[in-house]
């Protein structure tokens, strides 16, 4: 008989927040470890993701924001970053998605500490790193309807 999965926790502990710094090796941002601690995984009611890419206005549709410890491989902060982030590390990492699996992505070093990105996954690197919001307070405020 297979074990159901366990369901995804809507909010997080402090410790587990702790902890995933600790691995990271980073502080996260407040705004970010706040949305973790309240509302872990959970989708904002506006998507529309709007920022400015090779010099022109760009829009895409958030399609889901990752959790820790998700019931589900694809949605989870971990199971993504250990899979797919190693070219993010230990600048970046990957807080979710769009529909055609372009990762949006948190400074977490650097002189860019705080700001998201869009990482254009068709492209090098260097060239496919959008800003779309100077934090991720900013980011989520910026975000609008469908």
């Amino acid at each position: 008989m297979r074990k159901s999965p366990k369901p995804t926790p809507s909010t997080l502990a402090p410790d587990t927040l702790d902890l995933l710094e600790r691995v990271l090796d980073v502080r996260l941002p407040p705004a970010y470890r706040d949305w973790l601690a309240t509302r872990n995984g959970q989708m904002p009611e506006n998507r529309v993701i709007t920022f400015m890419q090779n010099g022109r206005q760009t829009d895409t549709v958030l399609h889901y924001l990752y959790a820790v410890n998700s019931e589900h491989d694809y949605n989870d902060l971990w199971d993504y970053n250990s899979k797919y982030g190693k070219d993010l590390r230990p600048w970046y990492l990957s807080i979710g998605g769009d529909a055609a699996g372009n990762p949006i992505v948190l400074a977490l070093k650097g002189p860019n500490h705080g700001e998201v990105f869009f990482r254009d996954h068709e492209v090098p690197f260097d060239d496919g790193l959008h800003v779309i919001a100077p934090s991720f307070e900013a980011f989520l405020a910026g975000l609008t309807a469908d």
